[in-house]
C-alpha cells in the first residue's frame, strides 16, 4: 500500500469549503464527499518552521525545539532554522528504519535532505548554492532533465509586477510540481508495500499572502491557483493504486490582515526595551520618528529590486534593499538595542516575547529570581491593550509558554505568547510583529501583508477503508497516523495520536532511546536569511 500525502500550504477550510460548494474544486469535492474531512489545528504560532516540524515529528515545539523561523540560541540576531535544527527523529527516519520507503518532494524544513530509504527533494528554503540539493545527490540533476522548469520556489509578488502574469507563473510552478511528483513516483515508488509519498504545493500560501485583497467580481487570483492545484490532485489520484490512502492537509489556514502590532516599539514605549545612546542610534531613531522605517520604505525596495538584482546589489525581493546586511545601518535593528538595559524583546511574529534572562541570553539583564514577576507584569499589560479606534482588545489571549509547550527544549521557547489574529473577544486580523525588530515607529501600523496565517488548516483522507465522516485533528496526529497506516511502531514520546478513522488497526507503541537527537550546528546562510526577509519573516 502507498500512502499519498498532498500538502496545500496555508489552505483555508473556509475557502476550500466555499469553492467546493460552488463546484470549483472537483477533485477535492470527490475526496470530501467520499472520505474524511475536517479542520487541522496547527501549532501556535501557525508558522512554517514550528508547524511543519511538528507535522514531521508528531510532537509539540517543546520537544523538537523550533518556535519560529530563527534560532536565538547563540545571538539576538539568530540564524534561520533548517532540518538540522529539529531535535527529534522524523517520521521519515522512523519509517525508513522499520523497512518502509519514503519519497519527499518540496516538504518544508527538509533541507539539508536526510538519508532515507527512498528520496528527498527538499523544500523552498534550499539555497541555490547548496551542494546537497537532493538525496540521493544526483537525483536533482535527473529531475531537471525530466522537468527543466522545476523550481524550488517561484519569485514572490512585488510592486510593479502584473498580478495576472505572476499568477501564470504560479500556475506553471504548480503544474511542474505535479509533473515532478508523478515522475518520481512512477520511477522510484509504486513497486513495494509500505511506501509513503509526499508532495507540497507552496503556491496556495503565496497567492493568499500577496493577492488576498485583489479579488474582484470577475477574478479571484486565489481561486485560479487552487483550481490548478485541484487539477494536479486529480492527476495524482489517477495514478494511485486502488488500495492507496490519500491524505490532503495544510500546515495552517489563512485570513485577511488589517493592522500590525509592532511588539518591540510597544516594549520600548513601556520601558522594557532600551536603545543605545550613541549618535548613530539616536539619528536612526529620529529618522524613524519622521517615517524612515523599514515598513514605509518597503514599496521603494520592491520597485527598484529587479534592477538592483541584475546589478548584484541585492539578491532578495521585497524588503531586500531595506534589510540587506550592507544597508542595515540605515534602520534601527538589534545592533541598536542596549541589551544590558533591556528586559524583554521579540524576534518573531504573530505573538512572541522573550525575557532577556541573564543566564540564557547573551547579554541578559533580568535575573532568574525576577523572571516570573516581570513576565506576569508584561502579560497583564498586553491583555489590557485596546486597538485604537475600536473597543476591542488587541489579543484574544495572552499565555505563558508552559500553557502551550512541554518537553526538554521548553527553556528555549518564547516566554510570552499572545494571539492577535482571531477570536470573538479581540479585534482580530492583526499580526503581532517583531521579526524585523523596528518595522515601524508606531505601536500600531498598517498591515504587513494583505493576509496572514490562521491556526485552522485542512485535513482530508480518501481511500482504503476510510468512510465519509467529519473529523478534526491536530497537525501532530499525522506522523503517528502515517506510521500506523504502514503497521510501523510509534514512539511513546509523540504527542499526536493515531486518527482511527484513517488508520483503524491497533497501534503498537515503543519507547526508543534515540528519539531525541543532538541538533547539528548550522552555518549562517545569508541567501536563506535574505529570502526570509523577503517574506517578512526576518
Amino acid at each position: 500500500m502507498t500512502t499519498f500525502l498532498i500538502a496545500l500550504d496555508g489552505a483555508s477550510p473556509d475557502l476550500i469549503n466555499k469553492w467546493i460548494d460552488e463546484g470549483e474544486l472537483k477533485n477535492l469535492a470527490k475526496v470530501q464527499s467520499q472520505g474524511l474531512s475536517g479542520k487541522l489545528k496547527s501549532t501556535f504560532p501557525p508558522l512554517t518552521g514550528p508547524a511543519w516540524s511538528s507535522f514531521q515529528t508528531g510532537v509539540n515545539p517543546g520537544k523538537h525545539g523550533i518556535y519560529s523561523w530563527i534560532d536565538l540560541n547563540d545571538s539576538y540576531r539568530g540564524k534561520v532554522i533548517n532540518r538540522n535544527s529539529i531535535k527529534t527523529r522524523t517520521a521519515w527516519d522512523l519509517i525508513s528504519s522499520q523497512g518502509g520507503r519514503v519519497g519527499l518532494l518540496s516538504v518544508p524544513v527538509t533541507y539539508p535532505p536526510e538519508k532515507v530509504n527512498g528520496f528527498v527533494i527538499p523544500g523552498f528554503l534550499t539555497p541555490s548554492s547548496a551542494t546537497q540539493r537532493s538525496y540521493p545527490e544526483d537525483l536533482i540533476s535527473e529531475l531537471y532533465k525530466a522537468i527543466p522548469d522545476y523550481k524550488y520556489l517561484p519569485e514572490p509578488f512585488m510592486k510593479g509586477k502584473d498580478p495576472k502574469t505572476w499568477i501564470s507563473e504560479l500556475k506553471k510552478a504548480v503544474r511542474d510540481r505535479g509533473e515532478a511528483t508523478r515522475y518520481l513516483y512512477k520511477k522510484y515508488l509504486g513497486k513495494e508495500k509500505n511506501e509513503t509519498l509526499m508532495t507540497h504545493f507552496f503556491a496556495t500560501d503565496q497567492v493568499q499572502h500577496f493577492l488576498w485583497d485583489r479579488v474582484t467580481e470577475e477574478w479571484d487570483p486565489r481561486l485560479e491557483v487552487y483550481k490548478e492545484v485541484d487539477r494536479e490532485i486529480g492527476k495524482l489520484l489517477e495514478v494511485a493504486p486502488d488500495d492507496s490512502v490519500v491524505m490532503i492537509m495544510s500546515d495552517h489556514g489563512f485570513g485577511p490582515l488589517t493592522d500590525t502590532f509592532n511588539i518591540n516599539t510597544w516594549l520600548e514605549s513601556e520601558g522594557y526595551l532600551n536603545l543605545k545612546q550613541d549618535l548613530g542610534t539616536r539619528l536612526k531613531k529620529s529618522m524613524a520618528r519622521l517615517g524612515f522605517t523599514e515598513q514605509n520604505t518597503q514599496p521603494i525596495g520592491e520597485i527598484i529590486y529587479p534592477m538592483a538584482k541584475k546589478l548584484n546589489i541585492v539578491d532578495n525581493p521585497i524588503t531586500g534593499l531595506s534589510t540587506n546586511a550592507a544597508l542595515n545601518a540605515l534602520f534601527l535593528s538589534s545592533k541598536d538595542v542596549d541589551w544590558e538595559r533591556t528586559a524583554a524583546y521579540s524576534r518573531s511574529h504573530i505573538g512572541h516575547i522573550r525575557i532577556n534572562l541573564s543566564d540564557r541570553e547573551n547579554t541578559g539583564a533580568i535575573k532568574r529570581e525576577d523572571y516570573h514577576e516581570l513576565r506576569e507584569e508584561i502579560m497583564e499589560k498586553l491583555a489590557r491593550i485596546i486597538v485604537p479606534g475600536s473597543d476591542k482588545k488587541m489579543a484574544e489571549w495572552v499565555k505563558p509558554k508552559e500553557d502551550l509547550y512541554s518537553g526538554p527544549y521548553l527553556e528555549g521557547a518564547p516566554d510570552i505568547l499572545f494571539n492577535p489574529l482571531e477570536g470573538p473577544t479581540c479585534h482580530g486580523s492583526i499580526v503581532g510583529y517583531g521579526a524585523i525588530m523596528f518595522f515601524n515607529s508606531k505601536v500600531f501600523s498598517g498591515k504587513l501583508h494583505p493576509a496572514h496565517h490562521r491556526r485552522n488548516g485542512i485535513i482530508m483522507a480518501y481511500g482504503n477503508g476510510i468512510g465519509n465522516i467529519q473529523k478534526d485533528a491536530s497537525i501532530m496526529d499525522l506522523a503517528p497516523t502515517v506510521l500506523n497506516l504502514n503497521n510501523f511502531k510509534i514512539p511513546t514520546q509523540m504527542d499526536g495520536r493515531v486518527i482511527e478513522e484513517i488508520s483503524a488497526s491497533e497501534p503498537e507503541y515503543y519507547e526508543p532511546d534515540d528519539f531525541y537527537i543532538e541538533p547539528v550546528e548550522s552555518e549562517r546562510n545569508e541567501e536563506i536569511e535574505s529570502r526570509m526577509e523577503s517574506l517578512g519573516y526576518l
